[in-house]
Order: structure tokens, then sequence, then C-alpha cells
């Protein structure tokens, strides 16, 4: 997810445009990423001391990792941790911007550091964010205050999506709303240990790239048939998360809801997660420990 939050965060500084970042995105699925590089990312080793190490390989029939042991910039330990990350979707879409030479390794931290401020993260948030794993990442987004299993069920939802929808989809800070309009819905209630909602909404026709390809169909505008196969997806979420957390939190799920009419949602605390599938957003919407309340439905 890293990798395109920062690849859009230097499309909007100008440092990238948009034919750049797809040629990118595209050509880092085949990049084996530089130990040198990771070392300088993780701040383990200088810009200095990796070409110098660079240089010697050039001279010396030695790996990276073992000259960086002799010169004393590396331990063992540090090399087998640094070539475990080098299928890191970040590394690998940094190595491909050297590669083309639209950016130096300089001008790439010095705004990593300015894309780690508008974030408002620590360098502990940034290295879970740059981890790849979701389970560390997507909290970061989340706000404060979230039931543990309302946390656990988004986390599911969301690595869901990722799995089976878009593979690079990313999301945005989340916050909670009380009121939310909307031309259309899908959701489904769960009861048991807890009262719960999960809903989807979109403008225009954004939750086609859910509903298309869950659904394995084209369906050419969000319909009530798109808006079921997206309710079905919610479905399905929910299955894995009661399935998760049985026998400890039981859950019963509703039947699955949806309509493509105007309607009004609202709730003391409607969580709401923005997800870009494909660079299109659609609102992820959490209720938990109460109801949510859809008026405008028929």
């Amino acid at each position: 997810m890293i990798h395109i939050l920062f690849g859009n965060y230097l499309k909007q500084i100008g440092k990238l445009n948009s034919e750049q970042l797809t040629k990118v995105y595209e050509a880092q699925k085949k990049v084996r990423v530089k130990l040198g590089l990771i070392a300088v990312s993780e701040k383990l080793m200088t810009i200095e001391q990796a070409d110098e190490v660079n240089k010697l390989q050039s001279m010396l029939d030695k790996r990276f990792g073992d000259i960086a042991v002799e010169k004393g910039y590396l331990t063992n330990e540090q090399v087998g941790r640094l070539l475990g990350m080098q299928g890191n979707l970040y590394l690998s879409f940094v190595q491909e911007i050297t590669n083309e030479n639209l950016m130096t390794v300089e001008e790439i931290e010095s705004c990593y550091e300015d894309f780690q401020k508008e974030l408002n993260f620590t360098q502990t948030e940034m290295d879970r964010l740059k981890s790849g794993e979701a389970d560390l990442a997507i909290p970061l987004f989340l706000p404060l205050g979230l039931d543990e299993y309302q946390k656990e069920q988004i986390l599911v939802f969301i690595k869901t999506l990722t799995r089976l929808i878009d593979n690079d989809l990313y999301i945005d800070k989340a916050g909670f709303v009380a009121e939310l309009s909307a031309d259309g819905y899908a959701l489904q209630h769960i009861t048991g240990d807890a009262d719960a909602s999960l809903c989807f909404v979109a403008e225009g026709n954004n939750l086609l790239k859910v509903a298309n390809k869950f659904a394995g169909e084209e369906f050419e505008k969000v319909d009530a048939d798109a808006l079921d196969a997206c309710a079905e997806f919610i479905n399905c979420v929910n299955g894995m998360f009661a399935s998760g957390c049985s026998p400890k939190f039981n859950v019963d799920m509703l039947p699955p809801q949806y309509e493509d009419t105007a309607v009004t949602l609202t709730a003391d605390r409607m969580c709401m997660i923005p997800v870009y599938i494909q660079g299109e957003k659609i609102n992820l919407i959490s209720v938990f420990n109460e109801k949510l309340i859809v008026e405008g439905a028929n």
C-alpha cells in the first residue's frame, strides 16, 4: 500500500507524472531490490557507504553483503534480515525509480521525510507501513476508540478486498461521522454478542470495481444486480469474521440488504474508511454496538 501512497505523493508534488508512475508500478513487479538500497532505506548504512561497497563489488568477486560485513557496516544477522526484504513493494518501487533515473536516492529520501510529516506518522509507524504487513499497516489509518472486534472486522474486510478485488488498493485516514447521504448502498447487519453493520457506499459507478470482479460479470452501472454482488461480498467477509472470532465472540448474520435509491445513513459513531480501488474511492462504513439506521429505503 505504501508504494501507491508514496507514488501519489510524488505525483502531487510534481516529481513524477502519471505515465511514469504507471510504468514504475508495472516494472517493479520484476525488480529484485539491491541490498545496498535496502540498507540505506533501513538506515543501517549511509548512501556513501553503500556507494563504496558497490564500487568494491565491481572490483572483487564478492557479494554486497559479504563486503559490507568485512567493512563493519553490517552484521551477518542484518544482512540476513535485509535479504528477506528484497520482495518488499516499497523498496522495489524505489529501486525502479532509480533504475529509470527518474530520481536519485537522495531525492527519494528527502521526499520520503516530507511524506512522513504529511502523514504525521512516527518512525515506528512508518516502519509498520513500509513493512507491507496488512495487520501492521491498516490500523495506522483507523481512528482511536474502535472496539477490538470492530477493528478485526475492518481488517478482515480490507484484507479480503486486497486478496479478491485489487492487490494494489490503498486506504486513507478513517474517521467518525454521524450522518451520510448515498445514492445506493449494500450492507449487512449482525447480531449476537454485538449489534454491528458493514456497509458499502460510493459515488457514481465506483462500486462496479467490487461488483464486477467479485461476481465475474460486467455490470454497466450500479443497479440492483451490482449492489447484490457487493452485498454478497460483505456476507462473505462477515462469514470469515464470525468464523475467526468464534467461540469467544459469537454473532448471527442477518440477510444482506441493498437498494439503488437515495438514502441517509445515521448512527452516533459511524466509522467511515475511504478505500481506493484502481484509483476509485469507495467508502466502507462500520458501525459497532449500535444500530445503523437507513432512512429513505423502500
